[in-house]
């Protein structure tokens, strides 16, 4: 594994690798959740380096674990700068020409709006929980996730990956998603661009909900794709479910190449 830093969007991330990066192979990318960081994936990185034998990256965003600390609140078009411009910035820095998108929750979404935003680099895209439509639901989850925060010993759990950020880090996320409003936020259109097969992972007991999501991309997708819906599984299947998970990366990754000629 190494660590270094770019310059993307006009802020400066920390990213960190395993495995060579080069123009022979695509990268595995991997896209993190609105309260996580590359730390919080665990071993997963290492693991998925190892399974597929193809190089991994994987990035703190803005605001974000080893990242600039986040100035001001967000929009909810954050999502569109991210994965779109931002995200461009990273292909160029690493000088990735081929990319398959690993991402979890709000990274899984964002993962979607690269594909479409970069259809010439992204191969293909694994989603776990990918937060892609919302419904009154997810957004009483985000209270739940408020009180957790300041009464319930997740602001302490987070201070662990993102130190001093942890409160404009939390709130940046929390803002943009906790009103009703929210609920006509939408990426149906970005949806339908996606042309590389994907793959989405959600646990039917994951409490910020799933089927919003879920039907969203089975009525917009025109793309190759399969989505699982797991029992007894939360809003982490990569931990929870890693199996079916790395076996549904596998097959993203067969199909890409087989697309991709």
């Amino acid at each position: 594994m190494q660590q270094q830093e770019f310059v993307a969007g006009g802020h400066r991330l920390s990213a960190w690798t395993w495995g060579r990066i080069d123009r022979t192979r695509p990268v595995v990318v991997m896209l993190h959740g609105g309260l996580d960081c590359t730390s919080t994936w665990k071993d997963l990185p290492q693991e998925i380096a190892d399974t597929t034998q193809l190089p991994v990256l994987s990035y703190d965003r803005w605001g974000y674990g080893g990242s600039d600390a986040l100035t001001g609140g967000r929009e909810r078009s954050y999502r569109f700068d991210e994965s779109g411009p931002v995200f461009g910035d990273l292909l160029g820095h690493f000088g990735i020409e081929r990319a398959v998108l690993f991402g979890h929750s709000d990274g899984g979404a964002m993962s979607m709006l690269a594909a479409a935003a970069h259809p010439q680099a992204v191969l293909g895209v694994c989603a776990c929980s990918p937060t892609i439509a919302l419904d009154l639901h997810m957004v009483r989850g985000m209270e739940a996730a408020r009180h957790a925060f300041e009464h319930g010993g997740l602001r302490e759990r987070l201070m662990r990956h993102h130190g001093d950020k942890t409160d404009s880090m939390f709130w940046g996320w929390h803002g943009p998603w906790s009103t009703d409003d929210a609920v006509h936020w939408t990426m149906a259109e970005q949806i339908a661009a996606v042309r590389c097969p994907v793959a989405a992972i959600f646990g039917q007991a994951d409490d910020y909900g799933w089927r919003p999501s879920a039907s969203a991309l089975v009525n917009h997708g025109k793309m190759r794709m399969e989505v699982t819906a797991l029992p007894g599984v939360g809003h982490d299947p990569q931990h929870k479910a890693r199996d079916v998970v790395l076996a549904a990366l596998q097959r993203i990754l067969r199909a890409a190449t087989s697309d991709s000629g």
